[in-house]
């Protein structure tokens, strides 16, 4: 039980401080863990090893985002971007609603092949400049952006699923036939939603005007590195427009279709885009020195929150936890366990993580219902369809960090913006599953 009550009050603490804002995420995943590890009785040996475990987990994420941010940054300096988003504003105008739809179709596209990481980095430096121009705030860019990959997580290739098919011993695709409806519908309700927002953005004064000026900068939606006009113009590369489009396509070729590392694709990437587009080796240091501070910020995040991961899963707090979330529940609700399990999945699945979730408290959810008469599909379902909306919005997640840096949005404001959106979206489609006979009642 101490096991169990510390882990909770670790995660509940450790979201409160990031929300608070008082201090940096990093000491708060390094300190509170290690604090709640000792509170426990482990001594510092144990919990150096698991710091060491969760480290390593998390470090080719932070190595791909040191590499993949500042890819993206001299991409966007020299220019690569500029054509899409020239088109999107003359053709969009004031039509805020056209941009947001067309960041969903763009998120769901991107994420076929099923990779969070993958998704980020082809959708939100492509569209975050269109969104800084018609003053859109990037905390709407990440929470279509997270819907659109919530839905297409369902596929059978994404790593929900696959867990599912374990935990099952069921064949993936099998259990994927069931969810094509309520894909279909997911999918549907996505791009609903991401004009549902363009409108609320529209009405807060985002676009152009018709004199063709920009409403005023939101704080949120502001660059954080600001250079001149003169030192922008100079940075561009127009006659290298071709080689920077086919070596950014190339990238995430290999992003999409190779079994080569994130982080490795982006560093091959990166050193042809410095070489080509500044063969001057002082200009090649100054680009990189530029966004240093970006670069270098949201890893360190990560690497410290490896410590949090390790102390959670070592220190066994998670399986605790997943046991006592279970037996919190009321015998006279048991037969509705797996319609509660689904719509508390974002919460729930915010605090334990993907893995855990599903190989922790999943299997245990399961043995309950059973005892109801409620089938392992049936609460599987129930427990699946609601945890996806939660993969942008976990505070301890790699990707949530690395969607925060790209959009160049701080934890707080995706966590305050996107959780109580993605929670509304997950009930819903938990209704729509209920509709379909996909989850019974």
């Amino acid at each position: 039980m101490l096991l169990a009550v510390t882990g909770f009050v670790m995660i509940f603490l450790i979201i409160y401080l990031l929300l608070q804002s008082k201090v940096h995420p990093t000491p708060i995943f390094v300190v509170v863990p290690i604090v709640c590890a000792v509170v426990c009785g482990f001594d510092f040996t144990q919990i150096a090893e698991f710091m060491k475990t969760g480290v390593t987990t998390t470090m080719p994420v932070a190595v791909l985002f040191i590499f993949s941010i500042v890819y993206f940054s001299i991409m966007s300096e020299v220019g690569l971007f500029d054509p899409l988003v020239d088109f999107l504003v003359k053709h969009a105008g004031s039509n805020v609603v056209l941009v947001t739809v067309s960041t969903a179709c763009i998120a769901t596209i991107a994420h076929l092949d099923g990779a969070l990481a993958a998704t980020l980095l082809v959708t939100v430096p492509a569209m975050l400049p269109i969104y800084k121009k018609l003053h859109i705030r990037p905390v709407v860019l990440c929470v279509i952006i997270g819907a659109a990959m919530s839905i297409m997580n369902l596929l059978p290739w994404g790593g929900p699923v696959a867990r599912v098919g374990v935990i099952l011993d069921t064949d993936v695709n099998a259990l994927w036939h069931t969810l094509i409806p309520l894909q279909i519908v997911g999918i549907i309700m996505v791009l609903f939603f991401a004009a549902f927002m363009g409108i609320l953005e529209k009405r807060r004064g985002a676009g152009l005007h018709p004199t063709g000026k920009a409403a005023e900068l939101d704080e949120d939606a502001s660059s954080a590195h600001q250079i001149s006009d003169e030192e922008a113009a100079a940075l561009k590369r127009p006659k290298l427009f071709w080689f920077n489009l086919i070596l950014t396509v190339g990238v995430i070729a290999m992003l999409c279709f190779t079994k080569i590392q994130l982080y490795a694709a982006f560093m091959i990437g990166l050193s042809l885009a410095l070489i080509v587009n500044f063969p001057d080796p002082k200009m090649q240091g100054a680009r990189i020195k530029a966004h240093a501070g970006e670069a270098l910020g949201v890893p360190m995040i990560l690497l410290a929150s490896g410590v949090f991961l390790g102390v959670l899963t070592g220190t066994k707090m998670m399986d605790a936890m997943a046991e006592t979330l279970v037996m919190l529940i009321p015998s006279v609700l048991g037969p509705y366990v797996h319609i509660i399990m689904g719509i508390f999945a974002v919460p729930i699945g915010m605090m334990l993580g993907t893995s855990p979730y599903f190989f922790g408290l999943l299997p245990l959810a399961i043995g309950v219902g059973e005892q109801y008469g409620i089938s392992p599909e049936n609460m599987s379902n129930a427990m699946l369809v609601g945890k996806n909306f939660a993969v942008l919005v976990t505070p301890h997640a790699a990707t949530t960090f690395l969607c925060c840096g790209l959009a160049g949005v701080s934890i707080k404001q995706l966590l305050r913006f996107c959780a109580p959106w993605l929670w509304g979206l997950s009930i819903i489609s938990l209704v729509f599953a209920i509709a379909l006979g996909i989850v019974t009642i």
